[in-house]
């Protein structure tokens, strides 16, 4: 049971909260309640007028924390692994073929120094690369030869012409 003097003080105050509300809050401040947490956490901060103008996509990791992307390249749909480490996008040599930036026969245009060792790749330029509907044009990739490479790989030719990416509790966010 709280003692008489409590309730002898809140009663008044109680009464200026609901009367005067502005008075209330200068008096709050008066005494020191601005540093309370519950007025802290009550209040929000104010919304950013510039959030809404940027598109924003939020990919939650999966098995073993990897991210993986849909993506869409000339016109075809593909699955990427964002990799932070990969200067270019990498794509296997079946998406390339597929997309028509290599061809059989036609060698290889450059030297690459990737965790397997040194290949010798192709290195093209995507026009679009759309991930997640966030678009980028004029994107660098690398082709690698059959065998070199298990998955597309969405590395940071693409990811710093973004907005802003960054990794947080589980979830990449990508915003353009």
């Amino acid at each position: 049971m709280l003692p008489k003097s409590f309730y002898l003080l809140m009663l008044p105050l109680g009464a200026a909260a609901v009367m005067q509300p502005e008075a209330f809050t200068m008096l709050t401040a008066m005494v020191g309640a601005e540093r309370a947490p519950q007025a802290q956490v009550a209040t929000a901060p104010p919304a950013r007028p510039e959030a809404a103008s940027w598109p924003m996509r939020r990919i939650v990791s999966g098995q073993g924390g990897h991210f993986q992307v849909n993506a869409r390249a000339e016109g075809r749909h593909l699955s990427m692994l964002v990799d932070t480490g990969a200067t270019l996008v990498a794509l296997t040599w079946e998406t390339g073929l597929s997309l028509n930036l290599v061809r059989p026969g036609t060698p290889p245009n450059v030297e690459v120094r990737t965790a397997n060792g040194n290949v010798r790749a192709w290195r093209v330029t995507l026009a679009r690369l759309e991930v997640e509907g966030l678009a980028v044009s004029g994107v660098e990739t690398m082709v690698m030869p059959a065998g070199a490479l298990g998955t597309n790989l969405l590395g940071m030719s693409y990811l710093t012409r973004l907005r802003r990416f960054e990794f947080a509790q589980n979830s990449l966010v990508l915003e353009q």
